[in-house]
């Protein structure tokens, strides 16, 4: 051995490593703590990997509505300039009550559902038999492959039963409002506050429905404080409640 020469261990370039990658770690949890970036769960499954879009089905609902309940699509043709969004075909003189709802879908069913949409060209449309299966079998796997979706399926489980089992809808819905608090899920708040608000006055609750629409205005009372990326209420969807506050404030009191 010369003078100069270092007899270095074989361990010594792995503890270097290992000590490289806590430094990196630790600088990381620094600057997610300071808020310079943003932390990625390497588990979250919170992606949308398909879109089912569903109508309510009652008299209220138009031909073109009807026509498209049902159809599911890949995010790609959702995303594509030429897509034509529900309420852009929609005639109910009242507005569009259409819903495109994301789904990551990790139960058997979705999952077949994806396969089929990939053989189709990025869209199929599922029968209302089919759209039932779909939402059931949710309920039949594991917890885990559904939590990401459990927004999602209420939504679709409170659609599917508006006309069958009200109470059911009053229940999924009243869910989604006190539980909606993912970003992705914000976007089903408002037009959950109609749809609830409808179903219950419809349904002989009006003290409930008044008290919905209250929670309605109170939450969405200053656009100044609007967070941003917050969904915020259309001068439609404004007005349709107003009107309903003032006639159900009316039966309330009389």
């Amino acid at each position: 051995m010369g003078f100069f020469e270092l007899d270095i261990p074989e361990i010594m370039p792995f503890l270097l490593g290992l000590l490289g990658c806590l430094l990196a770690w630790q600088l990381h949890d620094l600057s997610v703590r300071a808020g310079r970036i943003r932390a990625v769960d390497f588990w979250n499954r919170s992606g949308i990997r398909m879109f089912l879009q569903l109508t309510p089905e009652d008299g209220s609902t138009c031909n073109q509505c009807r026509q498209q309940s049902g159809q599911a699509y890949l995010p790609a043709v959702v995303a594509a300039k030429e897509f034509t969004r529900p309420e852009h075909n929609c005639q109910n003189p009242t507005g569009c009550r259409c819903q495109l709802v994301g789904l990551y879908g990790a139960w058997p069913t979705a999952l077949t559902l994806r396969h089929r949409l990939k053989k189709n060209g990025g869209r199929f449309r599922l029968t209302p038999e089919q759209v039932d299966k779909l939402i059931s079998t949710s309920k039949l796997g594991a917890r885990g492959a559904t939590i990401v979706d459990h927004i999602s399926l209420a939504l679709l489980e409170g659609m599917r039963a508006e006309t069958k089992n009200p109470e059911m809808a009053i229940d999924h819905y009243a869910y989604l409002l006190t539980h909606a608090t993912d970003e992705r899920d914000r976007a089903f708040v408002v037009p959950t506050y109609l749809r609830l608000s409808d179903l219950l006055e419809r349904n002989g609750r009006r003290g409930e429905a008044l008290k919905i629409v209250d929670r309605f205005f109170k939450e969405f009372a200053e656009e100044k404080k609007r967070k941003r990326g917050q969904p915020w209420p259309t001068e439609h969807q404004f007005e349709v409640m107003s009107i309903r506050k003032t006639r159900l404030t009316k039966v309330v009191a009389g």
